[in-house]
């Protein structure tokens, strides 16, 4: 490789650069904070995450932690009893749990909404006894409705048990005599069906007006922290028509803050705000890092809304100085806009609502259907993500470890590979042969680049080298290693997955971080380390490049990999020691030199 080739490197591995958005390497973003709940929200969870609540008539006594009221509202839990009708005192809300093998949903009569879902085979924190996860949506039920007065979340509904533990029913009226029955069901794994039966029991004509219902926010959870701008918390919603696919909103959210500043013309950024998109869709979904829900309503929406909280700097309220100018996002949350309808004397009417809550698994969001398995945000890269997902769950179930198997992944893709780095190695060793021709070719013709340009390549040409070979087996391994990079930044299967001292591989390993000023990865240090030993068994060259390569690479990937989760870095080491591996087979081959490829010599 000649000298001004030493640009094509560079330039290659900045496209590998810009995908991670370096600009959080030196200073990693800190966990988001968790949304401020009430200190009954704090306890842990009662029920058993590893096993179902039985179809029979149970008592099942609501978790502290997701009492959904003030102190002056007393929460009750029903009991299962088969179409038994709970009496409501005035101020009093009761609640009833639907569950299955996977997951246990709260339901409230105030506003017939989902306060909580506890997703049992998942843990909430790295501690192996912290408990299942819990969505906590107590400030704000999930599909509750806005926009009819008597019927939101602020309303009491009358609420009676199903026939057994997976279903509630529940019934709201407005002053006007317009009365809505909500049937939910537990469907199939994390699925929750709604079906609202609007009747008016008038004698006259009543119109449902235009209203919203409501995916609960959606936070950070513990332990989850965002890495080179990729955004913890996002909303998604796939548009009826037009062919635009599945909009995210992830890296607007911040601009709504901002839009929202400058159109009241606000000192600082708001504590909330909203935006209305009048836009017919299929569903829209609100998620965190690892978690989704997504309301998908029969028939589609005609529009929806997104709703971000920010976190609140000390002492703002007091001093208005204090606040920031640019938002960072705490809660995010979404509605679907429904269009109204006049109902005659006694007629009635029906919305039906599918809502998933669960976690963002390729594998159970891909048979939902509608693209909802979208909110992955794969993009560009699905085909490979795919590829990679199914490799990497195939090998799981053979040997349970995901650092193993990102392992045997590694070692995979080198086998597919090993074809074109082999004839990449051979045409390095044919440019290593051409210097001497090269550095005489340089000399006869110092003073006319443009000659000496031509007569390199027809140099190139006669001996049939392509001086970017070198090159090649790093390029066709990007769009690999970006997928890679996009699979474990949202593959639930990586959270909490361990390998040998790493106790979490969607996260760096951040050893002694309390005891450190900065925190300590060992895989980014031994990864840089492969590098450099790489590169030192490469055939000898051009000095400055074999320079570049040998000091400046290194450190490079070290900075640009030291905060990146710790999967990815484990595919890389492996990779980088597979190289050196077949480079040191290929020498001890080579030990008594073979003959040196024949070159055409120019005179």
């Amino acid at each position: 490789m000649k000298k001004q080739d030493i640009l094509i490197v560079i330039l290659l591995f900045g496209l590998l650069i810009a995908w991670p958005y370096v600009s959080g390497l030196f200073f990693p973003p800190a966990p988001t904070p968790i949304s401020a709940v009430s200190p009954a929200t704090q306890t842990a969870v009662a029920s058993d995450p590893q096993k179902s609540v039985p179809a029979a008539a149970v008592s099942l006594p609501a978790p502290a932690a997701l009492a959904m009221t003030s102190a002056a509202d007393k929460v009750e839990t029903m009991q299962i009893v088969p179409t038994t009708t709970v009496e409501r005192p005035v101020g009093q809300e009761q609640t009833i749990v639907l569950s299955n093998n996977v997951m246990a949903v709260q339901i409230s009569s105030k506003g017939g909404g989902v306060v909580y879902a506890e997703l049992r085979k998942f843990r909430k924190a790295i501690e192996k006894n912290s408990g299942p996860v819990v969505l906590d949506f107590t400030e704000t039920p999930a599909l509750t409705l806005r926009g009819i007065q008597g019927l939101t979340a602020a309303d009491g509904f009358d609420l009676m048990s199903g026939t057994n533990a997976q279903s509630a029913l529940l019934t709201g009226k407005t002053a006007s005599g317009l009365r809505v029955r909500r049937t939910l069901s537990l469907g199939p794994g994390y699925q929750l069906i709604a079906e609202d039966e609007w009747v008016n029991e008038t004698e006259q004509p009543l119109a449902i007006p235009d209203f919203e219902v409501q995916v609960a926010p959606m936070h950070a959870l513990s332990g989850e922290t965002a890495s080179y701008g990729v955004a913890l918390l996002g909303v998604d919603a796939l548009p009826s028509s037009g062919g635009d696919g599945v909009m995210f909103w992830a890296d607007k959210l911040v601009d709504i803050f901002a839009d929202d500043q400058k159109a009241r013309q606000l000192p600082g950024a708001a504590e909330a705000v909203s935006k209305k998109e009048p836009i017919p869709i299929d569903w829209v979904a609100a998620k965190n890092k690892f978690f989704v829900q997504i309301l998908l309503p029969e028939g589609g929406a005609s529009g929806y809304r997104v709703q971000v909280d920010r976190d609140i700097v000390p002492g703002e309220r007091q001093n208005p100085a204090l606040i920031p100018k640019k938002a960072t996002v705490r809660n995010v949350m979404a509605t679907a806009l429904m269009s109204g309808k006049a109902l005659t004397a006694g007629e009635s009417f029906r919305h039906v609502y599918r809502y998933y809550i669960g976690p963002k698994d390729y594998s159970i969001l891909k048979g939902l259907g509608l693209h909802q398995d979208e909110v992955m945000e794969f993009g560009w890269w699905k085909p490979v993500c795919k590829v990679l997902l199914v490799i990497l769950n195939t090998v799981y179930s053979y040997w349970p470890n995901y650092g193993v198997a990102i392992i045997l992944l590694t070692i995979l893709i080198r086998i597919l590979f090993w074809p074109l780095t082999h004839k990449s190695t051979e045409s390095m060793k044919k440019m290593q042969a051409l210097q001497p021709q090269m550095a005489a070719l340089k000399e006869k013709f110092k003073d006319n680049p443009k000659k000496m340009q031509m007569e390199t390549m027809a140099l190139y040409r006669e001996n049939k080298v392509n001086p970017v070979s070198g090159c090649l087996p790093i390029v066709i391994q990007i769009p690999v290693f970006i997928a890679l990079f996009v699979v474990l930044r949202s593959a639930v299967e990586l959270r909490f997955a361990e390998f040998l001292w790493v106790v979490d591989l969607s996260e760096p390993e951040r050893l002694f971080a309390n005891i450190l000023p900065y925190p300590l990865n060992i895989l980014p240090i031994f990864m840089a380390a492969t590098q450099a030993w790489q590169q030192s068994l490469m055939p000898a060259g051009d000095p400055v490049q074999q320079k570049v390569m040998l000091v400046f690479m290194p450190i490079m990937m070290l900075v640009m990999f030291y905060m990146m989760p710790s999967a990815l870095v484990l595919y890389w080491s492996t990779n980088q020691t597979i190289v050196i591996a077949q480079q040191l087979i290929q020498k001890y081959r080579t030990r008594n030199p073979a003959p040196v490829p024949a070159v055409a010599v120019r005179k």
